[in-house]
């Protein structure tokens, strides 16, 4: 047995080794060859060598599951077919199935994609229109030499009842060269290069494309598994990598048949209402007087898309939109629930739905006192229509309301246990700070979808319009309308946050509030500070610190009007003047001029009382003020003991050994004199000892 045994896993092993697969390792990893046509937006390769593309992306994600790499080797898609009959390479994808190619093919389990060949004829092209039979008798058709699918197009044409020449070319440059120029009427293909150059005239059913290697290869037993494993994990991956890859290349333009292009050619006006309280789907904006939320911008889309144009009629409620329906007032309502029988009660036809949505059952969080549940519900909702009908919810007690969120407020207030919404107009009214008491539950087995709903007095030429203006509207595009309209926008506000969050915000506009007053007080103080600074740097000689002329004449004028209230008062001003300042400046220049300035400033003012008032006039001069003072003879001594302490400088430097003071003082000698005539006499009485030898005072 053992022999057996050892002989069956030799033979097994051989057989793998040796087995004539047409790949080889790299690393430890087996290495795929595959047959690369280009095809675009399946297989395409840049002038970097950078591959991508459906198929590509596909066999990328295959590989992380069998651990292969890929080789690709270009070549035409006859020359791929012919390279892996002949086992060059291993593999080719998007094949199509034949039973002739299944005697030297195998083809994967499972299709990789889904596709169709269409018609196309230039965009330019006025003769033929989407879906136009009549005019499609005996036009010529482009098509593959290597297409299997040429029945199709035979069958599609005798189902339709027109005739048409067939042209073969040999690849599909060649194919759309000859459309580029006219020698066809259109082409047969699957897919187009610069589909915004061309437009659609017909669409044939769709067929698979397959994952295609010699017959035999044992590599097709791990792409199965491989794919099968993908769908199983992903049932959408497919569907998703189509979406990716797919989703431009009708380059979202409508088809239009010659009767829908004669309808828009009218350029109709559509008129529209909408239920103004529905938020986020639609609403009523006042200010642009417009309609607003995720139908608007939708219809806003469509379009662009057909050359519709809307026009927005107010409506005050659901019922009121409703009732102008019914009655033919206007031509649609944005968002009608996508129901049949609700659209025939209420006399309208329905668009393809643009928007899903779960139900959701909404409660508040604190417990009510009612025996049964109280529920409330929109009044004249297809929803409203569906939770009744439906035995599964507790409708005992219903109590109508005229808007979803008038039924929000009555679960907030206690007077109804529960109300029902579709998720979309829950989130967003939950959203909001008021209802933050509120939950809601989402009911799986109930969903709704919103159409747009027309009059069925409308054409049914703008029903087809509409569709395929919806048609083009991609999921982003969706999703991004979706996203602008769900989120509430609060204007902030205090209450707002204290009424959100009273237990956090209350501490924090207390410590926030302390802080700013803080930081008031901290600015008033730091602004006095300031303040102060500026009005002594206003007031202050910059050289010696006393008054500076300006300041020292208004602090005199007040204190003379201050000590003119006592009669009693003379009122001195003592005037000076250093002898020869100017020997000292042009011998031994400024700084040493301005050192013997602050010299002088520092002795006058100590040599007097901090009550008096002591300023340098300019340059050399200075003055000083005795305030209250009664007796003459006081104010002499005064002016005589500063000619002595400016004299007595002199001694302290060489370089001011010359240095003196003429002094004059003049008294107030009347009650009204202003200090400018005190100042003049003061300044005479200067002069005089100037004129007298210097060194001394001199009294007017």
């Amino acid at each position: 047995m053992k022999k057996y045994i050892c002989l069956f896993l030799s033979t097994l092993m051989f057989l793998t080794i040796f087995s004539p697969v047409n790949c080889y390792a790299r690393d430890g990893k087996k290495v795929i060859r595959v047959g690369f046509y280009t095809m675009d937006n399946y297989q395409e390769c840049d002038e970097n060598g950078n591959y991508s593309g459906y198929f590509v992306d596909y066999l990328r994600e295959i590989s992380q599951y069998t651990g292969w790499e890929y080789e690709f080797i270009q070549m035409n898609y006859s020359a791929c077919l012919k390279s892996l009959n002949d086992r060059n390479i291993d593999l080719v994808c998007g094949v199509d199935y034949s039973s002739f190619r299944t005697s030297t093919l195998d083809f994967s389990a499972q299709p990789a994609v889904t596709t169709h060949y269409e018609l196309y004829a230039l965009k330019d092209n006025d003769t033929y229109y989407y879906n136009d039979y009549a005019d499609f008798d005996g036009m010529s058709i482009g098509v593959l030499a290597s297409c299997n699918h040429l029945d199709a197009l035979d069958d599609y044409a005798a189902a339709h009842h027109f005739s048409f020449e067939k042209q073969y070319f040999g690849n599909t440059a060649q194919l759309e060269k000859a459309l580029e120029d006219n020698t066809v009427d259109a082409i047969y293909a699957t897919n187009v290069s610069h589909p915004s150059e061309k437009k659609i005239l017909a669409s044939l059913p769709s067929f698979p494309l397959y994952f295609v290697t010699f017959k035999g290869n044992p590599i097709m037993e791990y792409l199965n598994y491989a794919q099968t494993v993908i769908l199983n994990v992903n049932p959408n991956f497919e569907h998703d990598l189509y979406n990716t890859y797919q989703r431009d290349i009708r380059n979202y333009r409508c088809e239009f048949t010659r009767d829908e292009l004669d309808y828009l050619a009218t350029a109709p006006e559509i008129t529209v209402t909408c239920d103004p309280s529905n938020a986020p789907i639609e609403g009523y904006n006042e200010n642009t007087q417009t309609a607003s939320g995720i139908a608007a911008d939708v219809l806003d889309l469509v379009s662009q898309y057909t050359g519709l144009h809307f026009r927005y009629i107010k409506s005050d409620s659901f019922s009121d939109a409703l009732s102008k329906l019914r009655s033919h007032e206007i031509n649609m309502l944005t968002a009608l629930a996508h129901d049949y029988s609700w659209a025939e009660q209420n006399h309208a036809l329905l668009t393809t739905p643009y928007l899903n949505s779960s139900i959701v059952v909404v409660r508040n969080s604190k417990p009510q006192s009612h025996e049964r549940d109280i529920v409330a519900l929109p009044n004249s909702f297809n929803l409203t229509n569906s939770i009744l009908d439906n035995p599964e919810y507790d409708t005992e007690d219903v109590v109508y309301y005229d808007t979803i969120e008038e039924c929000f407020q009555a679960v907030l207030s206690g007077s109804a246990d529960c109300t029902y919404a579709d998720n979309y107009s829950a989130n967003y009214l939950l959203s909001q700070v008021k209802y933050r008491n509120l939950s809601s539950t989402t009911l799986t087995a109930m969903t709704e979808a919103a159409s747009f709903g027309l009059s069925d007095q409308c054409d049914p030429r703008l029903l087809s319009i509409i569709n395929k203006g919806l048609a083009c509207i991609s999921s982003e595009q969706l999703d991004s309308i979706v996203l602008q309209n769900c989120s509430y926008r609060e204007d902030p506000s205090l209450f707002t946050l204290v009424y959100a969050y009273p237990r956090i915000s209350i501490p924090i506009i207390l410590a926030v509030s302390m802080a700013l007053l803080s930081l008031l007080l901290g600015i008033l103080l730091v602004h006095s500070r300031k303040t102060k600074e500026i009005r002594v740097m206003s007031e202050t000689d910059a050289l010696t610190g006393l008054y500076n002329r300006r300041a020292a004449e208004d602090h005199i004028s007040r204190q003379m009007q201050e000590d003119g209230k006592n009669p009693d008062c003379v009122r001195p001003l003592i005037g000076i003047d250093l002898d020869k300042f100017k020997q000292v400046n042009d011998t031994y220049g400024h700084l040493e001029g301005d050192a013997l300035l602050i010299a002088v400033a520092d002795t006058l003012r100590t040599s007097v009382r901090s009550s008096d008032i002591v300023g340098r006039i300019g340059g050399d001069e200075f003055v000083v003020y005795l305030s209250n003072v009664t007796d003459r003879q006081n104010a002499m001594a005064i002016a005589e003991k500063l000619c002595q302490v400016i004299c007595g400088l002199s001694t302290m430097k060489e370089e001011w050994s010359n240095i003196s003071a003429s002094i004059g003082i003049s008294f107030a000698d009347h009650p009204d004199i202003k200090m400018e005539e005190l100042y003049l006499s003061a300044d005479k009485a200067m002069y005089s000892a100037k004129g007298n030898g210097r060194n001394q005072y001199q009294t007017l």
